[in-house]
């Protein structure tokens, strides 16, 4: 059957499907709001789930024959299945080479960078983010502003990915082992009591970003769709839109590896930094999720540090994660920093400074991307990493050490010299 307006890839399901009650979660999508104002007057006795602006759309629930019937009208775009979405987690420090960079001359930490965080909450009740600035937009009636505050023990994942780009316990040099501890956070929490997520869920916070024109910088998308995507999907090209407004998007690969194919929406999105995931080793498990897209394009785009890294919550409590989500906030803080070096720094010119000063892993492109990006290549690549140079204070107390030896010295030749010319005498 050839359809008109129904996404390809959700057709293969509505085809397979024989029971022509079942009701799917559906996002119908228009050219423009005119044409979406005008099929809801139409259709009256529709029941719209949500409504949606960036791109124009409606979340509704069908069966097969309504959208079989859909299909044939004009004011449709598009027709998708409103899809689940998973979140993907199940010492990186070493080859990133994040601690030399730490003990360089010139060290970045995030400070005035703004990150959002689409994902299940913060719970900055653990030491190792109590610190942090953020803001929480809560997206579910479920929750009371202060829930998270009152569950001190939860770790939610949004908690874990705040806690690997942000972490405020400080190594035995005296730095803050987070890649990013200064940048403000947007919390923008989607939590429900099902624990389930879909595609509009993330649509609501897409909107809410351009009605009340929040100010972001970067925004980390912790989910993804377990089907595959031509990104051409709704999700996909909402990201691409917000792109468009000088918002960087990183989402992780997804952990349905090793095939290829494997790549879900937001991931397939055209601008999106797709982050696939690597063990200690420097090979990519099994789990992260292979390129290429649905329409043969490269994904994903970097892969960094995702397996087993252990992280610290508090003096007594270290957790042990995985996952493609994991790579993604390792990338949130790398590109924190460069933001914080350069504010008006583009997609574009971003893309490229990534390319220059990646390392190739040995696997194929559709499993690897560019390879993973050192710290200390990248801030070379800037002319900004250096040997650390001795601090002021210790330059002060070894010059007053040394001009006190050099007093010494002196007196000691002055009387050497005075009883050396009294004894002559």
């Amino acid at each position: 059957m050839i359809y008109k307006r129904i996404y390809p890839l959700f057709s293969k399901k509505i085809e397979n499907v024989k029971d022509s009650q079942n009701e799917f979660n559906v996002i119908i999508s228009f050219e423009d709001s005119a044409n979406r104002d005008k099929f809801i007057t139409k259709h009256k006795d529709l029941r719209i789930l949500k409504k949606f602006y960036l791109i124009p759309s409606i979340a509704v629930n069908l069966k097969k024959e309504q959208i079989n019937e859909f299909d044939k009208e004009d004011l449709i775009q598009q027709i998708e299945e409103d899809q689940k979405l998973f979140l993907s987690m199940l010492e990186f420090s070493e080859f990133l080479e994040l601690d030399s960079y730490k003990n360089s001359q010139i060290s970045f930490t995030g400070k005035n960078v703004r990150v959002g965080i689409i994902d299940d909450g913060i719970n900055k009740n653990f030491p190792s983010i109590s610190n942090i600035i953020s803001k929480q937009f809560l997206f579910s009636n479920r929750r009371k502003a202060d829930d998270l505050k009152n569950t001190k023990r939860e770790i939610t994942h949004g908690t874990v990915m705040v806690s690997l780009i942000s972490n405020q316990f400080k190594n035995i040099d005296g730095n803050y082992i987070g890649i990013a501890p200064n940048v403000n956070y947007f919390d923008f929490n989607i939590s429900n009591s099902s624990q389930e997520y879909k595609i509009s869920d993330i649509l609501n916070v897409y909107d809410k970003i351009v009605e009340e024109n929040i100010n972001i910088d970067i925004l980390l998308v912790s989910f993804v769709t377990k089907d595959s995507s031509d990104g051409k999907d709704i999700l996909s090209l909402a990201c691409n839109l917000l792109v468009d407004r000088n918002i960087i998007i990183i989402c992780p690969a997804g952990n349905f590896g090793p095939n290829y194919y494997t790549i879900g929406s937001p991931g397939a999105a055209e601008k999106v930094i797709t982050v696939g995931a690597l063990t200690k080793k420097l090979t990519v498990p099994n789990f992260s999720g292979r390129g290429p897209t649905l329409d043969d394009r490269i994904k994903p785009d970097l892969c960094f540090h995702g397996s087993n890294v252990i992280v610290p919550f508090s003096e007594s409590l270290r957790v042990r994660v995985s996952g493609t989500s994991v790579s993604a906030s390792i990338c949130v803080g790398l590109i924190a920093l460069i933001k914080e070096f350069d504010p008006e720094i583009t997609y574009n010119d971003l893309i490229d400074l990534l390319k220059k000063t990646s390392r190739d892993l040995n696997y194929e492109p559709k499993a690897q991307g560019l390879g993973t990006v050192k710290f200390s290549d990248l801030f070379k690549e800037l002319d900004l990493y250096h040997e650390k140079l001795s601090s002021y204070n210790y330059l002060t107390k070894r010059s007053l050490v040394l001009s006190i030896e050099f007093l010494i010295v002196l007196v000691f030749l002055f009387n050497f010299f005075y009883f050396f010319n009294s004894w002559q005498i």
